[in-house]
């Protein structure tokens, strides 16, 4: 029997996490992402002498599954524990945190795990899906930067956020579309500073409250960081949605003026970066969902929460259902052909 081959739009964990568990159990899968690189929010961006994390900070691990995946990654020495000391910032001060949570990054970047799942995996970077179009049914893809793609997918997965799902599947699915139309993504605008000398406080990283910002952190604290004094500040959701229309240099200012007010310090060298659907404003159990007679699947952390874990067990959970669909297929296919 031919492989079957499943075309996924979106390399960040989610959409690794599910094309993983299928190349295991033998589909052909493919996957393409309009980034240079894999790992979606999981992401970091690297200067000459310095980075940082810009996107997720750290993970939790809870599920069982979850956790056997995480020992998978610090076995391959892609992720550690970080222990940093972390507080609550308000305007009562400093307090510090109950360290009952134990918290992971990826080694030597956040995007260390996304990239130890994508060796094994075929992905196509570069690749902007603008549309997806059934033939005979069969799936095709058509990129920004390519135009119709040659590849031909017995089913589509996207894992990827609500609002561009929607955009890609709403005029072959109603039901699908009206699945995505309630998701709310809330924003975040997100400074990475560099400084000469080390900031002289007493916490690696805060939840920060009555404050432009609501998290900020020493990311080079995180193991395996460069030694240079990196600093990640993101802004609260709220904030960044009363802000949504700033231009990049206007958001700026608001960005370095409060950085400043905060620590006391000026950046001397930065970045910023607005992440539009940056967390799910209300956790869901679905996980994902599928077409099955269409043969359309949606996966991400919008099916189940904003973190790496919950992005994970979502593209993990689609995958399960799938082979266990193709398997109910094939057992019946071979009992017509006996019959």
């Amino acid at each position: 029997m031919k492989k079957q081959h499943i075309g996924i739009i979106g390399a960040g964990i989610s959409g690794l996490a599910c094309a993983t568990e299928l190349a295991k159990a033998g589909f052909e899968v493919s996957i393409f992402d309009k980034s240079r690189g894999v790992g979606g929010r999981m992401s970091h961006r690297s200067y000459e002498t310095w980075g940082a994390d810009h996107g997720a900070q750290y993970f939790t691990s809870r599920d069982p599954l979850f956790r056997a995946e995480l020992q998978r990654w610090l076995d391959a020495k892609v992720a550690e524990e970080w222990c940093g000391k972390i507080v609550s910032l308000g305007k009562e001060g400093v307090k510090e945190l109950p360290k009952e949570t134990r918290r992971y990054v990826g080694v030597p970047t956040m995007s260390a795990p996304a990239k130890y799942l994508a060796e094994k995996l075929k992905v196509l970077t570069l690749h902007t899906i603008t549309e997806i179009k059934q033939s005979n049914g069969k799936w095709q893809m058509i990129s920004k930067e390519n135009g119709l793609l040659p590849e031909i997918f017995d089913q589509i997965i996207l894992a990827i956020p609500s609002p561009q799902a929607q955009a890609l599947v709403s005029e072959h699915s109603e039901e699908l579309k009206n699945a995505c139309a309630p998701v709310v993504m809330l924003p975040s605008w997100t400074l990475m500073a560099y400084l000469k000398k080390p900031l002289p406080l007493s916490f690696d990283a805060a939840f920060v409250s009555d404050n432009l910002y609501a998290w900020i952190a020493r990311d080079s604290h995180k193991p395996g960081r460069s030694p240079y004094e990196t600093w990640v500040a993101q802004a609260s959701h709220q904030w960044t949605a009363d802000n949504i229309d700033l231009d990049q240099v206007s958001a700026e200012e608001y960005l370095l003026n409060a950085f400043k007010e905060l620590t006391g310090v000026e950046c001397d060298l930065y970045q910023t970066h607005l992440w539009r659907y940056a967390k799910l404003e209300t956790p869901s159990e679905t996980n994902f969902i599928m077409d099955p007679k269409l043969k359309i699947a949606l996966c991400g952390d919008w099916l189940k929460n904003s973190t790496v874990e919950g992005a994970w067990i979502s593209g993990y959970s689609l995958a399960k259902k799938i082979i266990l669909l193709n398997s109910i297929n094939t057992i019946q296919e071979m009992s017509d052909i006996s019959i």
